[in-house]
Protein backbone atom coordinates (compact mmCIF):
# COMPACT_ATOMS: atom_id res chain seq x y z
CA UNK A 1 0.00 0.00 0.00
CA UNK A 2 2.79 2.42 0.83
CA UNK A 3 5.77 2.17 -1.44
CA UNK A 4 8.24 4.41 0.32
CA UNK A 5 8.24 3.16 3.90
CA UNK A 6 11.69 1.66 3.85
CA UNK A 7 13.70 3.38 6.51
CA UNK A 8 12.50 4.62 9.83
CA UNK A 9 13.02 7.58 12.05
CA UNK A 10 10.93 9.18 14.76
CA UNK A 11 10.11 12.37 16.68
CA UNK A 12 10.92 13.57 20.18
CA UNK A 13 9.61 11.44 23.02
CA UNK A 14 6.29 12.46 24.54
CA UNK A 15 2.70 11.43 24.21
CA UNK A 16 1.70 14.45 22.16
CA UNK A 17 3.65 16.04 19.28
CA UNK A 18 5.75 19.02 20.27
CA UNK A 19 3.59 21.39 18.23
CA UNK A 20 0.30 20.37 19.84
CA UNK A 21 -0.65 22.04 23.08
CA UNK A 22 -1.66 19.41 25.68
CA UNK A 23 -5.03 19.60 27.42
CA UNK A 24 -5.40 21.08 30.87
CA UNK A 25 -4.70 18.80 33.83
CA UNK A 26 -8.38 18.54 34.78
CA UNK A 27 -9.23 17.47 31.23
CA UNK A 28 -6.43 14.89 31.23
CA UNK A 29 -7.81 13.25 34.37
CA UNK A 30 -11.09 12.52 32.59
CA UNK A 31 -9.42 10.80 29.63
CA UNK A 32 -9.05 7.02 29.36
CA UNK A 33 -5.71 5.58 30.44
CA UNK A 34 -3.59 3.20 28.40
CA UNK A 35 -4.70 -0.40 28.83
CA UNK A 36 -1.58 -1.96 30.37
CA UNK A 37 -3.11 -5.44 30.38
CA UNK A 38 -3.18 -5.70 26.59
CA UNK A 39 0.34 -4.82 25.48
CA UNK A 40 0.27 -6.95 22.32
CA UNK A 41 0.02 -5.21 18.97
CA UNK A 42 -3.58 -4.92 17.81
CA UNK A 43 -5.61 -3.21 15.12
CA UNK A 44 -7.33 0.00 16.28
CA UNK A 45 -9.91 2.01 14.35
CA UNK A 46 -11.37 5.44 15.11
CA UNK A 47 -14.63 5.84 13.21
CA UNK A 48 -14.94 9.35 14.59
CA UNK A 49 -11.58 10.47 13.20
CA UNK A 50 -11.62 8.31 10.07
CA UNK A 51 -8.45 6.25 10.42
CA UNK A 52 -7.09 2.93 11.62
CA UNK A 53 -3.64 1.74 12.66
CA UNK A 54 -1.82 -0.92 14.66
CA UNK A 55 -0.85 0.07 18.21
CA UNK A 56 0.96 -1.82 20.99
CA UNK A 57 -2.07 -2.17 23.22
CA UNK A 58 -5.04 0.15 23.45
CA UNK A 59 -3.93 3.72 22.61
CA UNK A 60 -4.37 6.54 25.07
CA UNK A 61 -6.62 9.30 23.69
CA UNK A 62 -6.05 12.95 24.63
CA UNK A 63 -7.81 16.13 23.58
CA UNK A 64 -5.48 18.91 22.46
CA UNK A 65 -5.36 22.33 20.79
CA UNK A 66 -3.43 22.78 17.56
CA UNK A 67 -2.06 26.24 16.61
CA UNK A 68 -2.12 26.68 12.83
CA UNK A 69 0.24 28.62 10.56
CA UNK A 70 -2.12 31.62 10.55
CA UNK A 71 -2.59 31.69 14.31
CA UNK A 72 -5.91 29.87 14.50
CA UNK A 73 -6.51 27.29 17.22
CA UNK A 74 -8.10 24.02 16.16
CA UNK A 75 -9.33 20.99 18.13
CA UNK A 76 -7.17 17.87 17.88
CA UNK A 77 -6.96 14.38 19.30
CA UNK A 78 -3.75 12.50 20.03
CA UNK A 79 -3.79 8.69 19.97
CA UNK A 80 -0.62 7.35 21.59
CA UNK A 81 0.97 4.17 22.93
CA UNK A 82 4.42 2.83 23.74
CA UNK A 83 6.32 -0.41 24.18
CA UNK A 84 9.88 -1.42 24.98
CA UNK A 85 11.07 -0.35 21.53
CA UNK A 86 9.51 3.08 21.14
CA UNK A 87 6.60 5.49 21.30
CA UNK A 88 3.87 5.86 18.71
CA UNK A 89 1.20 8.45 18.05
CA UNK A 90 -1.38 9.60 15.53
CA UNK A 91 -2.48 13.21 15.90
CA UNK A 92 -5.72 14.17 14.14
CA UNK A 93 -6.38 17.90 13.66
CA UNK A 94 -9.90 18.94 12.70
CA UNK A 95 -9.71 21.63 9.99
CA UNK A 96 -13.41 21.52 9.13
CA UNK A 97 -14.15 24.73 11.04
CA UNK A 98 -11.18 26.70 9.72
CA UNK A 99 -13.16 28.79 7.20
CA UNK A 100 -15.50 30.13 9.89
CA UNK A 101 -12.50 31.13 12.01
CA UNK A 102 -10.89 33.02 9.13
CA UNK A 103 -14.19 34.65 8.14
CA UNK A 104 -14.66 35.85 11.72
CA UNK A 105 -11.10 37.16 11.91
CA UNK A 106 -11.56 39.04 8.64
CA UNK A 107 -14.80 40.59 9.88
CA UNK A 108 -13.18 41.74 13.12
CA UNK A 109 -10.25 43.22 11.21
CA UNK A 110 -12.47 45.14 8.79
CA UNK A 111 -14.60 46.45 11.65
CA UNK A 112 -11.47 47.72 13.40
CA UNK A 113 -10.15 49.23 10.15
CA UNK A 114 -13.45 51.05 9.62
CA UNK A 115 -12.98 52.67 13.01
CA UNK A 116 -9.55 53.91 11.96
CA UNK A 117 -7.34 51.35 13.70
CA UNK A 118 -3.68 52.11 12.93
CA UNK A 119 -1.97 49.89 10.37
CA UNK A 120 -5.15 48.22 9.15
CA UNK A 121 -6.27 48.43 5.52
CA UNK A 122 -7.75 46.09 2.95
CA UNK A 123 -4.62 43.98 2.54
CA UNK A 124 -4.18 43.62 6.29
CA UNK A 125 -7.67 42.11 6.51
CA UNK A 126 -7.29 39.50 3.78
CA UNK A 127 -8.86 36.09 4.35
CA UNK A 128 -6.20 33.35 4.41
CA UNK A 129 -8.60 30.41 4.61
CA UNK A 130 -7.62 28.83 1.27
CA UNK A 131 -3.91 29.34 1.87
CA UNK A 132 -4.25 27.79 5.33
CA UNK A 133 -5.91 24.67 3.94
CA UNK A 134 -3.57 24.33 0.95
CA UNK A 135 -0.47 24.57 3.16
CA UNK A 136 -1.67 22.54 6.14
CA UNK A 137 0.39 19.43 5.39
CA UNK A 138 3.60 21.35 4.68
CA UNK A 139 3.17 23.42 7.83
CA UNK A 140 2.73 20.30 9.98
CA UNK A 141 5.81 18.75 8.38
CA UNK A 142 7.85 21.94 8.83
CA UNK A 143 6.86 22.09 12.50
CA UNK A 144 8.35 18.63 13.01
CA UNK A 145 11.53 19.46 11.09
CA UNK A 146 12.12 22.83 12.78
CA UNK A 147 12.35 21.52 16.35
CA UNK A 148 15.58 22.46 18.14
CA UNK A 149 18.44 20.09 17.37
CA UNK A 150 16.44 17.89 14.97
CA UNK A 151 18.16 16.87 11.74
CA UNK A 152 16.02 16.01 8.73
CA UNK A 153 17.51 13.08 6.84
CA UNK A 154 14.66 12.53 4.39
CA UNK A 155 11.67 14.55 3.22
CA UNK A 156 9.53 13.68 0.22
CA UNK A 157 6.08 13.45 -1.29
CA UNK A 158 4.34 10.10 -1.21
CA UNK A 159 0.88 8.62 -0.85
CA UNK A 160 -1.05 6.19 1.31
CA UNK A 161 -4.03 4.46 -0.32
CA UNK A 162 -3.65 7.20 -2.99
CA UNK A 163 -4.04 9.99 -0.40
CA UNK A 164 -1.18 12.45 -0.98
CA UNK A 165 1.12 13.28 1.92
CA UNK A 166 4.65 13.92 3.12
CA UNK A 167 7.16 11.40 4.45
CA UNK A 168 9.88 12.44 6.91
CA UNK A 169 12.86 10.84 8.60
CA UNK A 170 14.40 12.74 11.50
CA UNK A 171 17.32 12.30 13.87
CA UNK A 172 16.79 13.83 17.30
CA UNK A 173 19.43 15.45 19.57
CA UNK A 174 19.66 12.27 21.71
CA UNK A 175 20.21 10.22 18.52
CA UNK A 176 16.78 8.64 18.72
CA UNK A 177 15.14 8.34 15.33
CA UNK A 178 11.74 9.49 14.14
CA UNK A 179 9.72 8.52 11.10
CA UNK A 180 6.58 10.50 10.35
CA UNK A 181 3.85 10.67 7.74
CA UNK A 182 1.59 13.69 7.33
CA UNK A 183 -1.67 13.51 5.38
CA UNK A 184 -4.77 15.61 4.77
CA UNK A 185 -8.05 13.78 4.25
CA UNK A 186 -11.69 14.88 4.35
CA UNK A 187 -11.14 17.99 6.44
CA UNK A 188 -8.53 16.63 8.83
CA UNK A 189 -4.74 16.61 9.05
CA UNK A 190 -3.08 13.41 10.30
CA UNK A 191 0.42 13.30 11.82
CA UNK A 192 1.39 9.63 12.17
CA UNK A 193 4.78 9.14 13.81
CA UNK A 194 6.96 6.84 15.84
CA UNK A 195 10.18 7.34 17.82
CA UNK A 196 12.75 4.69 18.67
CA UNK A 197 16.05 4.98 20.49
CA UNK A 198 19.36 4.60 18.67
CA UNK A 199 19.95 1.01 17.63
CA UNK A 200 16.33 -0.07 17.98
CA UNK A 201 14.48 -1.77 15.08
CA UNK A 202 12.54 0.38 12.67
CA UNK A 203 8.83 0.78 13.57
CA UNK A 204 7.54 -0.61 10.29
CA UNK A 205 4.57 -2.38 11.91
CA UNK A 206 3.19 0.94 13.10
CA UNK A 207 4.07 3.13 10.13
CA UNK A 208 2.72 0.81 7.45
CA UNK A 209 -0.53 0.16 9.29
CA UNK A 210 -2.12 3.59 8.82
CA UNK A 211 -5.33 3.46 6.77
CA UNK A 212 -8.50 5.47 6.15
CA UNK A 213 -11.92 4.22 7.23
CA UNK A 214 -15.48 5.31 6.47
CA UNK A 215 -18.39 5.65 8.89
CA UNK A 216 -18.97 1.90 8.69
CA UNK A 217 -15.33 1.14 9.54
CA UNK A 218 -14.49 -0.08 6.04
CA UNK A 219 -11.13 0.67 4.45
CA UNK A 220 -10.96 3.49 1.86
CA UNK A 221 -8.66 3.33 -1.17
CA UNK A 222 -8.91 5.90 -3.95
CA UNK A 223 -8.57 5.09 -7.64
CA UNK A 224 -6.79 8.38 -8.40
CA UNK A 225 -4.61 10.60 -6.23
CA UNK A 226 -6.57 12.39 -3.51
CA UNK A 227 -5.32 15.89 -2.70
CA UNK A 228 -7.44 18.04 -0.39
CA UNK A 229 -9.07 20.97 -2.13
CA UNK A 230 -7.97 20.11 -5.66
CA UNK A 231 -9.64 18.47 -8.64
CA UNK A 232 -8.63 15.31 -10.43
CA UNK A 233 -5.00 15.10 -11.57
CA UNK A 234 -4.84 14.85 -15.34
CA UNK A 235 -2.93 16.33 -18.29
CA UNK A 236 -3.60 18.65 -19.90
CA UNK A 237 -4.88 20.02 -16.61
CA UNK A 238 -8.09 22.07 -16.54
CA UNK A 239 -7.32 25.79 -16.70
CA UNK A 240 -8.74 27.73 -13.73
CA UNK A 241 -10.20 31.22 -14.25
CA UNK A 242 -7.46 33.71 -15.10
CA UNK A 243 -6.66 37.08 -16.62
CA UNK A 244 -4.27 37.49 -19.55
CA UNK A 245 -2.71 40.90 -20.28
CA UNK A 246 0.32 42.54 -21.81
CA UNK A 247 3.37 42.66 -19.56
CA UNK A 248 3.52 46.46 -19.95
CA UNK A 249 -0.10 46.89 -18.92
CA UNK A 250 0.01 47.47 -15.18
CA UNK A 251 -3.69 48.13 -14.87
CA UNK A 252 -6.07 45.77 -13.12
Amino acid sequence: RVTLLVAVVVVLFGTAPAFVEPPAQQEQEKLPAVDRESEGWAHFASIEDGFSANFPGKPKIEQATYPTEYRMRLPARVYSAEDALGRYSTTVVDYRGIQKLHDAAEARCRAAAAKGAAGLDGDACQNDYRVEVAGAVDYAAWTLMSQDGVKTTRYLWYHLEMVAGRFLQLTNPDQSRTIAAVHQHQGRVYVHKATVMKGMPEPILFMQSLAWVNRAGKNIRYKTFYTEGYGEWRYPAPVPPRVERDMLDLGY
